[in-house]
């Protein structure tokens, strides 16, 4: 008995997707593992610093710190959660529920494409090709749309990002401490950018909870993945073990988003004129031919041709 070529491309579909849930799920359970706890929990914290480090006097096993360290690159840190952090997306289980989204679409998609072309008295004409699309666009379209939700939330964080580091600044410099005055900024941006005020009064109630200021800035960092928010964490990280003013530090580092902001704005003001040619040569420059040449071509066939003997 042979196989419907549409039936063999589902099955194939259906035991890739399988196969790529039962990874991403042992992926996903590898905090279950009683090993990976216990070297967890010997490892050094990853936000201190090298000068806190030799104060405490920690020690470790260059082998676990290895395993340790691969993993957290196979975990903690891998590019799917990381992505979801940055989206908004912070549950443990966040990525499974990811990956079991597109699971579903994909073969929700497939699905549904197979039970209508099972109606209708004629298949469609190449079913296996569009069945493997549908398959396929299920399964990728959510990493378009997250893709698509982490630029936009770093494009708002970057555009309120020199407003509010003006208030810190004048907050500040009018005698308010750096922990005070993230409190009073995050409330008074709450109205026009909210998302950089939520992230901002969230790290004030870590620092509040007891986490090291320096540990919430790079927390903030690494949780919105805006490379503004991270130069201003290391910027603030010198200050603190230097002692210089805080102040100072904000305005300069102010200064220099709005410098980085404005080159951005003068490279793609640089695009225009490339991006323009393609629709001036498909678009703009065939109307214009029509326009012009066109009534001179009408005189030319109704005059012309006549008296060389063409006809009308």
């Amino acid at each position: 008995m042979l196989l419907d070529p549409l039936t063999l491309a589902m099955g194939c579909l259906v035991t890739v997707a399988i196969g790529s849930l039962a990874a991403a799920a042992r992926s996903f359970s590898s905090d279950r593992d009683p090993a990976v706890r216990r070297l967890r929990a010997a490892a050094p914290d990853p936000h201190a610093t090298p000068v806190a480090a030799v104060v405490s006097g920690e020690r470790l096993d260059n082998a676990a710190a290895r395993r340790s360290s691969a993993t957290n690159g196979d975990d903690a840190e891998s590019r799917l959660r990381r992505q979801l952090v940055w989206a908004g997306f912070r549950s443990m289980r966040a990525p499974t529920i990811f990956v079991a989204t597109k699971a579903i679409l994909s073969f929700g998609l497939l699905l549904g494409f197979l039970f209508v072309n099972a109606t209708r008295a004629e298949p469609f004409p190449f079913a296996l090709g569009i069945a493997i699309w549908l398959g396929g666009a299920g399964f990728f379209l959510p990493n378009l749309w997250l893709s698509s939700r982490v630029a936009n939330r770093l494009r708002q964080i970057d555009r309120a990002l020199p407003d509010a580091l003006d208030l810190l600044v004048t907050c500040v410099e009018a005698g308010l401490g750096l922990d005070a005055a993230l409190q009073r900024v995050s409330a008074e941006i709450a109205l026009a950018w909210r998302l950089l005020s939520s992230e901002l009064r969230l790290t004030f109630l870590e620092v509040k909870a007891g986490i090291p200021r320096m540990d919430g800035f790079r927390r903030l960092a690494a949780r919105t993945g805006s490379p503004e928010l991270r130069a201003l964490a290391a910027t603030l990280t010198q200050t603190e073990l230097f002692g210089t003013s805080i102040a100072a530090a904000l305005r300069v580092q102010a200064e220099s988003i709005r410098i980085r902001r404005m080159q951005r704005a003068e490279e793609r003001a640089a695009y225009v004129a490339v991006k323009m040619t393609l629709p001036l040569v498909l678009c703009i420059l065939p109307a214009l031919f029509a326009i012009i040449i066109g009534p001179a071509a009408v005189n030319i066939s109704k005059t012309l041709l006549p008296m060389l003997g063409g006809t009308r």
